[in-house]
């Protein structure tokens, strides 16, 4: 194995993986299609301004997003491979004034169970050109752009009267989507700790809701704890909103909650019995994204000062 060669390529590669609940052939056209691109393509608050797509080898693939404050940015490429409804290869011009001259970039639509798994693929000349890129934002800009992009092929062909387009904290709730395991530590009232694990299962539903149900061991080895998550938005409010079941315990939890700017943290709250057997608690549960395969879960509790008491954690890793 030429390690070294490896280490080169990672230097100048920037990678994003998105799972959508949409056909391989509906992602592929949202990307080809003028018409489609212009309703997702760019991040949270940016619009198309100018967008042109000829979609056979060597075409043109033009864009151009300005900003509230009227800035734009963007540039062109041209189609070096087009395989439909599978594979997607672009360069960027190497003019004067291009953002990323020369870079390369790929895009692979490969089905899976439920939809499409969208393999990213960056390939820059230099080092310090790939240093560039993922500094400006690459992570945000393109998880945003993705959430855009999961909203738009997740609209229903025929609306519901009352209802509304996927909006974007639809589609950043998709980034969830696939199988995971999970190890957990539990902390009881008493001080002690415990350690479990388990796997979980999201999917979506509808292209507004998510749904995660997770089989693992109830803390210190007291049988099975099967569980059942549902999470949506509502973008009337701007909130994310959602419930959570188990099957060791009669409360449905409520939940309401935000997300960082960031779009890394979503912190929900609930209402539920209290450890001491008296009435009620307020519960925060806190989801935290490492990167795009793992991500954690901070359970507390306040308590009648006002403090949070971490009750749980639970570390998510996704099954390649």
């Amino acid at each position: 194995m030429d390690t070294h060669h490896q280490a080169r390529a990672a230097d100048t590669e920037l990678r994003m993986t998105r799972r959508l609940p949409a056909p391989p052939e509906q992602v592929f056209r949202a990307w080809t299609s003028a018409g489609e691109l212009r309703e997702w393509f760019g991040p949270k608050g940016m619009t198309l301004t100018a967008c042109e797509v000829e979609p056979r080898v060597g075409g043109r693939f033009l864009t151009r997003l300005g900003d509230p404050s009227g800035e734009e940015c963007g540039g062109l490429g041209f189609i070096e491979a087009i395989e439909a409804p599978r594979r997607l290869v672009m360069r960027l011009d190497e003019a004067a004034g291009s953002p990323l001259p020369g870079a390369r970039l790929a895009l692979t639509f490969t089905p899976e169970a439920g939809g499409t798994r969208l393999d990213i693929h960056w390939s820059h000349p230099t080092a310090e050109m790939r240093a560039a890129h993922e500094a400006i934002g690459f992570e945000r800009g393109w998880g945003e752009m993705m959430d855009r992009l999961t909203a738009f092929v997740t609209c229903p062909t025929q609306m519901c009267p009352m209802g509304t387009p996927p909006a974007h904290g639809h589609g950043w709730l998709h980034r969830f989507l696939g199988e995971w395991d999970y190890t957990g530590e539990f902390m009881g009232p008493d001080g002690q700790s415990f350690t479990g694990k388990g796997t979980e299962r999201v999917r979506s539903l509808g292209g507004y809701w998510i749904m995660g149900e997770s089989l693992g061991e109830m803390p210190g080895g007291g049988g099975e704890a099967h569980c059942v998550i549902t999470l949506g938005y509502d973008p009337v409010r701007q909130r994310f909103i959602g419930s959570w079941v188990g099957s060791m315990m009669w409360h449905l939890s409520i939940y309401d909650g935000t997300l960082s700017e960031d779009g890394r943290e979503l912190v929900l709250e609930s209402e539920g019995p209290a450890f001491t057997g008296e009435g009620t608690a307020l519960y925060r549960d806190v989801m935290v994204w490492e990167d795009e395969d793992h991500r954690r879960m901070e359970t507390s509790v306040r308590g009648a000062d006002g403090g949070w008491t971490r009750l749980m954690v639970l570390r998510h890793g996704r099954r390649a």
